[in-house]
């Protein structure tokens, strides 16, 4: 009985051999398959930045432009990036936000929200090579926002609703890179 035994013991030793090369065969990587396609998106190295008020994207407007921006992006493989004006909403308050988008690589930063457009224009100086694009409801300078000085870096988008922003966003952008 004690052959019987040893023959038994190298008898499962030579099947589990035969499964584990067997498994190994059948993972062997082949050289032969096709390559995964390339998912990530290659981005230049421009960013363009989207600044809103305290509330963030559930503001419409500030979605319909972070939706341009998006739409942008795909398109021209920029950056995007938005950043929200936490705190009291003040001219005051959204300046140092404004501010370090633009120090932050921010070479075009699109502004949402009155008080968001009111510090760009009374701090846009200070950034002299980032472009700001101001978003302004129906004529700009309603409801005490003040209206985007003209020339310079900065420019009004007037956007007659908040869909509005989002192509008026994605065009502006479109041009921006394209220059």
């Amino acid at each position: 009985m004690r052959r019987y035994g040893r023959g038994m013991l190298w008898g499962g030793v030579a099947v589990l051999l035969a499964v584990v090369v067997a498994g190994v065969v059948a993972l062997w990587p082949d050289d032969e398959k096709d390559p995964l396609p390339v998912r990530a998106r290659e981005y230049k190295p421009t960013q363009v930045c989207l600044l809103t008020p305290a509330s963030g994207l559930a503001d419409a407007q500030s979605a319909q432009a972070w939706a341009g921006l998006q739409d942008a992006s795909a398109k021209t493989h920029v950056q995007v990036r938005y950043l929200a004006a936490a705190g009291e909403d003040t001219p005051g308050n959204a300046a140092p936000y404004l501010a370090s988008l633009a120090v932050g690589g921010c070479q075009a930063v699109v502004v949402a929200g009155d008080t968001g457009v009111q510090a760009a224009v009374q701090g846009a100086h200070s950034f002299p090579k980032v472009q700001f694009l101001l978003l302004q409801n129906g004529q700009g300078g309603q409801n005490g926002q003040a209206a985007a000085p003209a020339g310079g870096n900065t420019k009004g988008l007037t956007v007659a609703s908040p869909s509005d922003a989002r192509t008026q966003v994605a065009s502006e952008v479109e041009q921006l890179t394209k220059s």
